[in-house]
């Protein structure tokens, strides 16, 4: 635009002179009049082409004649060459989400693309959803600009290939257990660590010495929010955890059994071990006699051990009913 409206000051400035060359003495003053005019104009135009903003978290960078200018102008007003094109980048810091929408490739908090989907070391695909966060060295931009292009270009050619394949890489190195839960921080480091290399590659390919291409960006930590397998595996293990719950109710309840059955075969064995101490050749009706005598000596030995600790002080025998011991005070 800036250029279009320099191009329109030196055509006036041209009409202006050419008017004034061929007006005669007679016309001459109103031809200088209306020379002022084109002269004032010309010059608005050329001042107003020579002025440039350039707005806040950007620099401008200047082109003239499409050959890139070296450096940059930093946020605020210039004068500059009325034939310079100025291309802005932000050096604000920048998010490139991948959570399912499409980039906008300005530099502002959006996403950069779908989720990713990777495929573990045990070769389960997985769903990643991820963000990087960095920001441009302002100083570089004039070369960022010179080698690769605009700032939408650097999102679509650089950042967002070099984010994709840190994510694959990375995520081939786990197990898909480790990296959706107990390796979640190591997992991110490594995605972190491998974008980095990435574009430091790329930059370097494209012309960028080593050490420049390192500080060309400030990489900040990736933020890692989800790590998920299919819904047909999340479901598989659900069920598997439900199965695996329900066999240690089994369990729990074969043992409560066994321990049920183990203690009625001991009270079974001991009735049969009392059985075959008792003398042979009584009738049931004798044996019965016998048993309650031996329940009435036991009793009988229980009450005694009872007087003689003290807890009981009164003893009431009632003939062949069983004896009632009274506690010490009275309940």
């Amino acid at each position: 635009m800036a250029f279009f409206l320099l191009i329109l000051a030196v055509l006036s400035l041209l009409a202006a002179l050419l008017v004034l060359a061929k007006a005669g003495a007679r016309h001459r003053a109103g031809a200088m009049v209306g020379s002022g005019i084109f002269f004032t104009v010309a010059a608005g135009l050329v001042i107003a082409t020579a002025i440039r903003i350039v707005p806040p978290g950007h620099v401008g960078v200047a082109t003239l004649f499409g050959a890139v200018q070296p450096g940059v102008y930093d946020e605020g007003l210039h004068v500059v060459n009325p034939f310079y094109s100025l291309e802005e980048f932000s050096i604000r810091r920048t998010m490139f989400d991948f959570r399912g929408s499409e980039t906008n490739g300005n530099g502002r908090h959006g996403s950069a693309g779908a989720e990713i989907v990777s495929v573990s070391a045990d070769s389960t695909p997985l769903t990643v959803d991820i963000g990087f966060p960095l920001r441009l060295n302002g100083p570089i931009a004039w070369k960022i600009f010179q080698r690769i292009g605009p700032q939408r270009v650097v999102a679509y050619q650089l950042v967002i290939p070099a984010a994709r394949s840190a994510v694959r890489d990375a995520v081939a190195g786990f197990s898909w257990r480790d990296a959706a839960t107990v390796s979640r921080d190591k997992l991110a480091a490594r995605i972190e660590a491998r974008f980095r290399e990435l574009v430091e590659r790329d930059l370097i390919a494209a012309g960028f010495p080593e050490e420049e291409a390192r500080q060309t960006f400030t990489i900040q930590p990736v933020q890692l929010r989800k790590v998920l397998p299919p819904n047909k595996v999340l479901n598989a293990v659900a069920e598997k955890i439900a199965a695996e719950e329900d066999l240690e109710r089994q369990k729990t309840l074969t043992q409560i059994a066994e321990e049920e059955a183990r203690r009625r075969q001991n009270e079974g064995r001991g009735v049969n071990n009392l059985f075959a101490e008792l003398p042979q050749g009584f009738s049931p009706s004798q044996i019965r006699e016998v048993l309650g005598a031996i329940a009435d000596k036991t009793r009988a030995e229980a009450m005694m051990k009872a007087v003689e600790s003290g807890q009981v002080q009164v003893v009431v025998m009632n003939g062949a009913q069983p004896s009632i011991a009274v506690p010490p005070n009275g309940h």
